[in-house]
């Protein structure tokens, strides 16, 4: 509303008041109006109309409770110190602590900090003011938060070293063992896991995941072979050796 009187040179306190209660509907001119009987609106000024309203709507907060908030307060775990010194300042609004505010939020700012090392840096510190305790806090929590910062970039070059080390160890054996013969079910170059005839028959023991010149069981098999065709060459030799008798 005071745009509107300001733009059009309203000055008069009776003809503001009687713009407002013109414009300000119907629900809110009855609630004044109620507020105010058995007085009349046209005995009010503008300022003392909205201060009644603003009065019943917002009623002003008990000093004590907010006191008491303010005293509570403690910083949060995830919370910054200029977050923490902002959080107090609000719940300052309604404390009236006057000329002492800055000794309070100071006060409150030791207490509260939740953090060992700033704490004793300030109690530490003789002729403590508000501004220098602020100032002590935030350098400590930066420089803490510079420390991890370094620190982190430290591991995440150790970790990447072992990386490229694996990295390149892995490529090494990889390539000593592309040779030929690598696969044991067929002695192609590559994996037995990607070869395939891994889930092919041996001709020569009968079994699954192999071929027959990577069987296993070959160099036996064939002296079995061996054997039983030398059999039949003994039985000769004995017959032989029968009828000379």
């Amino acid at each position: 509303m005071e745009h509107y009187f300001n733009a059009n040179e309203i000055d008069d306190e009776d003809q503001k008041r009687d713009i407002f209660l013109s414009v300000c509907g119907k629900n809110i001119y009855k609630f004044i109006r109620d507020l105010l009987a058995p007085a009349k609106t046209g005995t009010k000024s503008l300022a003392d109309l909205t201060k009644l309203v603003k009065d019943h709507r917002d009623p002003v907060p008990s000093e004590i409770v907010q006191r008491f908030k303010f005293n509570s307060r403690t910083r949060h775990s995830d919370e910054s110190v200029r977050t923490f010194i902002a959080a107090l300042r609000s719940l300052t609004e309604h404390c009236n602590y006057g000329d002492t505010l800055n000794a309070m939020l100071r006060d409150r700012l030791v207490v509260g900090i939740k953090t060992d090392r700033i704490q004793r840096r300030l109690l530490a510190e003789p002729n403590l003011t508000f501004n220098k305790a602020l100032e002590i806090a935030t350098a400590i929590e930066t420089a803490k938060k510079n420390a991890q910062d370094f620190q982190a970039s430290g591991t995440n070059a150790t970790i990447q070293k072992q990386v490229n080390k694996v990295s390149k160890s892995y490529t090494r054996n990889n390539s000593g063992n592309s040779k030929q013969g690598d696969c044991y079910r067929c002695g192609g170059n590559h994996l037995a896991a990607d070869c395939r005839f891994k889930e092919a028959k041996c001709h020569s023991c009968k079994k699954k995941g192999h071929i027959a010149k990577k069987c296993r069981n070959k160099s036996f098999n064939g002296n079995s072979s061996e054997n039983s065709r030398l059999k039949p060459r003994a039985h000769f030799m004995e017959q032989d050796a029968s009828s000379e008798i």
